[in-house]
């Protein structure tokens, strides 16, 4: 669990008009959404506050994204480049993953790796959804990458360790991890990580 990066919208550059505003419009309605998901919960949101905050119409929400649930799925949804962040020392990997979350939570407060960890809290449908998406995107790439019996459970216990750091500076915003230093933070979790992550390193 890295970089977390919304999953990015073709744009060729032959499209109409027509194409580039239905972009833009599906666009606004996503950023829409995720602050209105991120202030008000799964539960609470409904399409029509969501168009309102978007400033488009109820039907253009239907008809870009059909439901609610259709619309919560594609604002959550974020692409974990594993292999991109892996290197040849287990330590840098870790230390890679650590700046690429930090990096994309301090960019965008509201990013859907944010949104659905907060919605989660308050909706089991969001819930699901994160275990589902940590499982598929996290804990299966990376375990990939472990060659130990238990690899699986190391990869897990190196998400959670990403997860809970990552929730408790930007969401709960603590004190002592909020104005820790990033390489503060490396110093010290990155051989913890880099021990799971590579069993012969520890």
């Amino acid at each position: 669990m890295s970089t977390a990066r919304p999953t990015p919208e073709a744009t060729p550059d032959d499209e109409s008009p027509a194409e580039r505003k239905g972009a833009r419009t599906r666009r606004r309605i996503l950023e829409a959404a995720r602050r209105v998901f991120a202030d008000v919960g799964y539960e609470r949101a409904t399409i029509r506050l969501i168009a309102t905050a978007a400033g488009v119409d109820k039907s253009s929400v239907i008809q870009y994204f059909g439901t609610k649930q259709g619309l919560f799925r594609e604002a959550v949804h974020w692409d974990i480049p594993t292999a991109e962040v892996a290197a040849e020392d287990a330590e840098q990997t870790a230390a890679n993953h650590v700046r690429g979350m930090f990096a994309a939570w301090a960019a965008d407060p509201n990013s859907p790796m944010a949104v659905l960890l907060r919605t989660s809290m308050t909706s089991e449908d969001a819930a699901e959804i994160l275990r589902a998406h940590i499982t598929a995107q996290s804990t299966d790439a990376i375990a990939a990458t472990i060659d130990a019996p238990d690899a699986r459970l190391r990869a897990a216990l190196a998400g959670a360790m990403l997860m809970g750091i990552a929730s408790q500076r930007y969401i709960l915003k603590m004190p002592d991890l909020k104005d820790a230093d990033v390489e503060d933070i490396l110093r010290l979790v990155g051989p913890a990580m880099g021990t799971l992550l590579d069993p012969k390193s520890g």
